[in-house]
């Protein structure tokens, strides 16, 4: 029965390159291609009746919402019984437009997804709804252990657009470590970021853009270290571990900010202030490589696309019991 349903399940996305997104490439097509379940891209100018007449779903999966045609898709798929699942990424209340799209699709939802305790805290309190909670799996082929750090620093950062006021912020407090550093910014924009760094004076970071693609793991293992700060922010807050678990399984050492959502890496990454986290690095090189190689090691136990799948089948399992 479950194969059947899987057979009978849409994984819908709403972009028409969806393998562009992050959150949509690792929490949804990775997922949909390891069980088989077939992918549509549904946009604003598509009908819905027409999407359900021709497929005839017993199941849908609705990935991150981007237009309020996503609202009207699940409402009817709900009035004809269809099992509807929507998964939810890095939904900031705070956000009025995100919850406007948001919570119509929340309602008319069977099952809701969220990546971390976080995300599912927040929106059970601004909604009462309860979500399961699946993680993002890896998304790179494991790489070694890094075990030397060369002179300078070699540190990268990726991340979205989105995001680039995390990494900012810290650049005048690396350059005041009077360190020697070779930074590169792995990300999908960088205009804004640029003109930032122009008004800065920096004397001993020499930075370097690259454009995230899905070989970006060859640009992040350049780096001995990656740097991922997290603002105390609700945005941050609802984010996914994927930056982390994917740092880790690339055997970089990660300095990570010492926020609560992620506390659960603690004991495999420098859990503080970057720049101390740098020193700290410096004068502990072997402990560093001993918590890095135990980090790859717990991601790739609990963060891959089979343990994540895991959770899905088990879902898909609670499922069938209603049809």
């Amino acid at each position: 029965m479950e194969k059947k349903l899987l057979q009978n399940t849409l994984w819908i996305f709403n972009h028409p390159n969806p393998e562009t997104i992050p959150s949509y490439y690792v929490s949804g097509l990775m997922p949909a291609h390891f069980m088989n379940i077939k992918k549509i891209i549904f946009l604003e100018n598509h009908n819905p009746h027409s999407l359900i007449d021709k497929f005839k779903p017993k199941c849908i999966i609705i990935s991150k919402a981007f237009s309020l045609k996503i609202s009207e898709l699940v409402e009817i798929a709900r009035k004809k019984g269809i099992i509807v699942i929507s998964i939810f990424d890095d939904w900031v209340f705070e956000n009025k437009n995100r919850t406007k799209l948001n919570l119509p699709i929340a309602k008319n939802s069977d099952y809701i997804i969220t990546k971390t305790i976080y995300a599912d805290e927040e929106i059970q309190t601004n909604t009462g709804i309860k979500s399961k909670i699946i993680p993002d799996p890896i998304r790179f082929q494991t790489s070694k252990v890094i075990k030397n750090i060369s002179s300078p620093l070699k540190l990268c950062w990726f991340g979205m657009h989105t995001n680039h006021k995390t990494i900012l912020s810290e650049l005048t407090n690396l350059d005041n470590t009077n360190l020697k550093i070779e930074l590169s910014i792995i990300s999908n924009y960088f205009e804004d970021f640029v003109k930032s760094l122009n008004k800065m004076k920096l004397k001993n970071i020499n930075i370097k853009f690259k454009i995230w693609n899905n070989k970006s793991n060859l640009d992040i293992i350049e780096s001995d270290i990656v740097l991922l700060p997290y603002p105390k922010d609700n945005k941050r807050l609802v984010k996914s571990s994927n930056r982390i678990i994917d740092s880790l399984n690339l055997g970089r050492f990660t300095i990570l900010s010492k926020v609560k959502q992620f506390k659960e890496f603690e004991k495999f990454t420098f859990f503080g202030n970057l720049s101390d986290g740098l020193f700290w690095i410096l004068d502990n090189k072997e402990k560093s490589y001993e918590i890095t190689t135990l980090g790859q090691k717990y991601v790739n136990e609990n963060y891959s696309i089979d343990s994540v799948c895991t959770k899905w089948f088990n879902l898909f399992d609670e499922i069938k019991e209603r049809i």
